[in-house]
């Protein structure tokens, strides 16, 4: 990785424009800025290995990263895509444990980074700071919890049905547009599927009209059915388990 000798009073503007930081009092932020540094990361370069201790928070500024979990096989098992304004490691930070995950560069990134100790202090002099916390990693929680239910699915239609339901914006949207913010090679990771089991899941939900894609973007045109097809545990004709 490649720090970036970047002013203190720049720093400070980037985490303003950050959406983890975004009602972060301006004290708070200018205490926190002497102790972050903004660096570089290229694509597939690893950022923290597992059983390594978090040193500090980061923040990703542009870019995305994967954090997973290493399998014997040599695989891996994706557990979140990491982009723009969001964090990882604060379980690890604030319990001062090992991380049980790895986190690689999916692509060309900037990440800044703050210092552990200070980060840990400025939460026990705010309140509001660890309540705003607990609510991102709950909510991290519970996007995990749900990738899991996805990946319980039986068969491969299941899974990827899921996955596009769980963007339905309303519970009785028909209609509505997914715009995927991933790569297809990680998105079918963390579903537990390999990138042409994913794509020829597409292609079969598209020839039966209730899909279309084009490019990273898919538009669902019968959510109801896809609602069946998620719910048929029987459903005829489709890919056995992580095939």
């Amino acid at each position: 990785m490649n720090f970036l000798p970047l002013p203190q009073a720049q720093i400070l503007e980037n985490m303003a424009r950050l959406a983890y930081f975004r009602d972060w009092h301006p004290a708070q932020l200018a205490r926190l800025a002497p102790h972050a540094r903004q660096f570089v990361i290229e694509k597939q370069q690893p950022l923290i290995r597992k059983g390594a201790h978090a040193d500090a928070l980061y923040v990703v500024v542009s870019g995305q990263l994967r954090l997973f979990i290493p399998l014997t096989s040599g695989g891996e098992r994706v557990v979140a895509l990491i982009g723009q304004g969001e964090s990882f490691a604060e379980s690890c930070l604030v319990l001062n444990e090992p991380c049980p995950f790895e986190v690689v560069a999916c692509k060309d990134s900037h990440v800044l980074s703050i210092d552990a100790l200070i980060f840990r202090q400025e939460l026990q002099q705010s309140p509001s700071l660890t309540e705003r916390m607990l609510r991102i990693v709950s909510t991290r929680l519970l996007t995990t919890l749900r990738d899991v239910e996805t990946c319980a699915q039986r068969s491969s239609m299941q899974r990827v049905a899921c996955f596009l339901l769980q963007h339905r914006p309303a519970p009785d949207a028909e209609v509505f547009e997914i715009k995927l913010s991933a790569r297809k090679l990680d998105i079918a990771a963390k579903l537990g599927l390999t990138q042409e089991t994913f794509s020829r899941m597409l292609g079969m939900l598209g020839k039966q009209g209730l899909i279309r894609v084009r490019g990273s973007l898919i538009q669902v045109r019968d959510a109801g059915q896809l609602a069946r097809i998620n719910a048929n545990a029987a459903d005829p004709g489709q890919t056995p388990l992580g095939q």
